[in-house]
């Protein structure tokens, strides 16, 4: 083989190689490409699903406080009534006649949570009440 042959089979090899890294890193970038494209995807959905919740979850508390505002709305009862009494003692009296924190949510068309912050609260306040009276004090009403 004679010189120049030579020179080119080497440059022909080496143009070769350079080809084939250049295009072994296009495949690469082109594959974190698609990776951030499912990766923005997932991103989106999750998004949709959470303004899909949160919009939810307002039109729930727009139907619960015109609910309540028509209720607050309608007349009082009168005082021979079961509402007379706060809603307080009322609950921690049905509670211990035996009656669960679901049917007592469902009587009170409240959540079960706020059964059971009302009856905690109570709680607290009747040991308070019993707590000051103990030491000589009067209860504070407010």
């Amino acid at each position: 083989m004679t010189v120049p042959m030579l020179v080119l089979t080497g440059t022909l090899v080496l143009l070769t190689g350079v080809i084939l890294l250049v295009a072994v890193r296009l495949v690469r970038a082109l594959r974190h490409t698609v990776e951030l494209e499912q990766r923005i995807g997932r991103l989106q959905e999750g998004l949709n699903l959470l303004t899909d919740t949160t919009e939810a979850g307002f039109r729930q508390v727009a139907t619960e406080v015109e609910r309540l505002s028509t209720v607050a709305a309608a007349p009082a009862p009168g005082p021979s009534s079961a509402t007379a009494r706060p809603t307080a003692a009322r609950l921690r009296a049905a509670a211990r006649r035996g009656r669960t924190v679901k049917e007592l949510a469902a009587a009170e068309q409240v959540s079960e949570g706020e059964i059971r912050l009302r009856l905690s609260l109570a709680d607290a306040g009747a040991a308070r009440t019993r707590k000051g009276t103990e030491k000589g004090h009067a209860p504070v009403r407010a």
